[in-house]
């Protein structure tokens, strides 16, 4: 198959990005992959398992990140955001902009005296701060928002790795066609969406995805019980609150897809390390339409995990002669009843990242967790969709395209 004089723009390195720049490459096609973090893998890469097998998240997507260095026909942009498109005298062209990479990967011997050195702890390099890229050896990240520019960190560096006077660089490239795989947003503070489920407003109310970090494989010590981030005592009771944002007209109408799942490999596996854990999930409707989901979600009940189909209303911390605690208030019949728990995790309004604008001049295809809420399976199928209707564009193979449609794909 034969090569373009211009490459195709991929933006986002999650599972959905890096599997179409793979496919596309494999294909004979040049591709420009550009992300605006620091490392390949996006938000999988903060992910411990993956349902419904509990397989490590970090091995598929470091392969994917290895192939996608590897590959002779992808060129890698890291720290550099999409800013848009113009049109050329030759076709379109990609505006970039890359962020100054103030610490020299080639240098930098990861011993972690700039961390410590810092006063404003603007530099970052050990999980949960930062994931690295899993195909690049870890190096400290400077982030720009926190740095005040006191220049403590560059003496302190013993091989002259750091380099705070780099500036930003904005350039351009040619590009023909472009996919957009940006992923999904989580809830942001301020206000967080469904104030009423009281998120960022206590230690011991959390985001499923802070509440991923807390209780991973790596992050567990063996014989040690979760305890509560207010103040360390054991827990004996959780809450999972699902569509905590989603499925609401006033933030997000949709349904988040991922999150009746990753409810129940969370419960799943403290059940296994700690039977006498108390753990319950509300919500609206149970949703596994995936191969083997239902399976898993009936594994994670004979366990022990309780489904209370039942959408709380309040939730607010308590510490008073009733107890301590998170208190969920929610119907109950003909009633209204009070649960009480140790920890809440609020599952559900995941944002879908959007597509970014003037994007008219080029066929632009979307794929992942921006076009549609979707989980990493849906995500490689719809990557690979996107490709394909590219591909079947770039050399005029009409019947590729036609074919991927009819086997239900997205035009």
């Amino acid at each position: 198959m034969p090569d373009t004089k211009q490459a195709i723009l991929v933006v986002g390195t999650g599972v959905a990005g890096m599997q179409a720049a793979l496919d596309l490459a494999n294909l004979g096609l040049s591709v420009h992959l550009v992300e605006q973090d620091s490392h390949l893998g996006g938000q999988a890469l903060r992910l411990d398992k993956v349902y419904p097998t509990d397989h490590c998240a970090f091995c598929p997507v470091w392969t994917h990140a290895f192939a996608c260095r590897e590959h002779p026909r992808i060129t890698i942009s890291t720290g550099t955001k999409f800013k848009g498109l113009r049109q050329g005298p030759e076709g379109s062209l990609a505006l970039l902009e890359k962020a100054a990479r103030r610490i020299d990967g080639d240098k930098c011997v990861f011993c972690g005296r700039c961390m410590e050195i810092c006063p404003q702890k603007a530099l970052l390099g050990h999980a949960p701060d930062l994931p690295w890229d899993p195909a690049l050896p870890p190096v400290p990240w400077l982030d720009g928002g926190r740095c005040d520019s006191c220049g403590k960190c560059e003496p302190a560096c013993p091989t002259g790795a750091i380099d705070a006077a780099r500036q930003t660089n904005t350039f351009e490239i040619a590009v023909s066609d472009c996919i957009f795989a940006g992923g999904f947003q989580e809830p942001r503070p301020a206000p967080a969406p469904a104030p009423e489920f009281g998120g960022h407003t206590h230690p011991d109310i959390l985001t499923a995805m802070a509440f991923e970090t807390l209780i991973a494989e790596w992050n567990a010590i063996p014989g040690v019980k979760l305890r509560c981030q207010s103040d360390g005592r054991p827990a004996g009771s959780l809450a999972f609150i699902q569509c905590a944002g989603a499925r609401d007209r006033r933030f997000l109408p949709h349904c988040s897809a991922v999150c009746c799942m990753h409810a129940a490999k969370q419960a799943s596996w403290l059940k296994r390390r700690q039977p006498d854990l108390d753990i319950a999930v509300f919500y609206t409707d149970l949703r596994a339409p995936g191969k083997g989901q239902e399976a898993y979600m009936k594994m994670a009940e004979e366990l022990g995990v309780r489904f209370i189909r039942r959408r709380p209303g309040l939730v607010a911390p308590v510490d008073g002669p009733s107890g301590k605690g998170i208190a969920l208030r929610h119907e109950a019949d003909a009633d209204v009843a009070t649960t009480l728990a140790d920890i809440v995790v609020l599952n559900g309004g995941l944002a879908c990242c959007p597509c970014p604008e003037g994007t008219a001049e080029v066929s632009a295809q979307a794929c992942g967790f921006c076009s549609e809420p979707a989980d990493i399976a849906n995500s490689v199928i719809q990557a690979g969709n996107a490709a394909a209707l590219i591909c079947g564009g770039q050399t005029g193979d009409g019947a590729l395209c036609a074919a991927f449609q009819e086997i239900g794909g997205r035009s």
